[in-house]
């Protein structure tokens, strides 16, 4: 193993968010579903969203639903009476607020457009003070989901289970390979000013173009690969088969030469991967708040690029090469923790 495999390790440290503050997350989402489940009516609960998938950066809000039993609700959404979900959620937030009061005096229950946003307002000794969304579901008649859309006080098709199924399957060395491509692209696509991607379109495209067997490093090459190609083609299928395709967050043009720029410096360190300042340049290319350029040095694939560049870049010392870029002088923004801990590294 090279230096390109190397410094992604060092990239996800980085991006790794606390334990403490994944605990947190979990624990605040099971009481948040133990208090649904207790709701009259409920048929089930599931986990969702990136703490579920086990692809959390510093997205480590809890997603979670509690599915409805419709002989309980018959009049609820399109398999039924065609009634919205500004009733069902109302009433669902009044009982969460009266049976988790006791759990804190500073719970907050919020609806949003597709959930119920729980607030502890309990800060951890880390600084985060984790949220619980939680979505209240019905089981659609042809599989899958209705969820709520309050903008519109509408049931849209979704299957939240199922991706949370798909991404979390066997075989183990494929998931854990997957999970890791997610949370380095996940990084990536958040260092932009304006991300391109939201994370389930990240993972979508992950779940189709990593493939057992290869390592991280070759796999996440792919992965901008194959994104590249394919959101140029079309946006990305639901993978479940359900919902619409995914929304792209920024003009197609742009998130495309995004990937197709990432995909490029990959391969360029994978292919000088025992030349550690030439995969740093590179890596630093894509993970530019992550990765630090390493000081001037004799690295044939630093001069070559420098004389391409022309010969400004190229000087003589000490009856050696060395090479001058303006890059060596720029300093890199790092993500810093002002805290100490563990944090979670898959």
């Amino acid at each position: 193993m090279g230096y390109t495999q190397d410094i992604l390790d060092e990239v996800r440290k980085q991006l790794a968010p606390m334990d403490a503050t994944l605990t947190a997350a979990r624990d605040r989402r099971d009481l948040v579903l133990d208090a649904a489940l207790a709701f009259p009516g409920a048929l089930r609960t599931y986990p969702a969203g990136s703490i579920a998938h086990r692809v959390a950066n510093d997205d480590t809000d809890a997603d979670c639903g509690v599915v409805l039993d419709r002989r309980s609700f018959p009049d609820l959404g399109p398999d039924g009476e065609g009634v919205g979900p500004k009733g069902i959620l109302e009433s669902v937030r009044t009982h969460l607020r009266e049976s988790m009061h006791e759990s804190s005096d500073d719970l907050m229950f919020r609806v949003t457009k597709r959930a119920i946003k729980v607030f502890f307002h309990d800060p951890l000794w880390c600084g985060t003070d984790p949220t619980v969304d939680l979505v209240v579901a019905l089981n659609r008649l042809e599989g899958a989901l209705w969820i709520p859309n309050l903008e519109q006080d509408r049931w849209d098709a979704s299957a939240p289970d199922v991706h949370t199924q798909l991404l979390t399957a066997d075989p183990a060395n494929l998931r854990r390979t997957r999970a890791r491509v997610i949370r380095l692209a996940k990084g990536w696509n958040k260092q932009f000013t304006r991300p391109g991607l939201s994370g389930f379109n990240i993972s979508a495209l992950a779940l189709q173009s990593v493939e057992q067997g290869a390592g991280v490093a070759r796999s996440l090459t792919e992965f901008f690969d194959f994104a590249a190609r394919d959101l140029q083609k079309r946006r990305t299928p639901d993978p479940a088969g359900v919902s619409g395709p995914i929304k792209i967050l920024i003009d197609r043009g742009t998130v495309v030469r995004r990937l197709k720029n990432a995909a490029r410096r990959m391969e360029d360190a994978l292919e000088n991967d025992g030349d550690e300042k030439t995969v740093r340049d590179a890596l630093a290319d894509v993970f530019h708040q992550y990765v630090d350029r390493l000081p001037n040095t004799h690295s044939m694939g630093a001069v070559a690029a420098s004389l391409r560049g022309g010969n400004s870049g190229v000087a003589v010392a000490s009856g050696s090469i060395t090479v001058r870029s303006p890059l060596d002088t720029r300093k890199s923004l790092k993500n810093t923790r002002a805290y100490g801990g563990r944090t979670s590294f898959e």
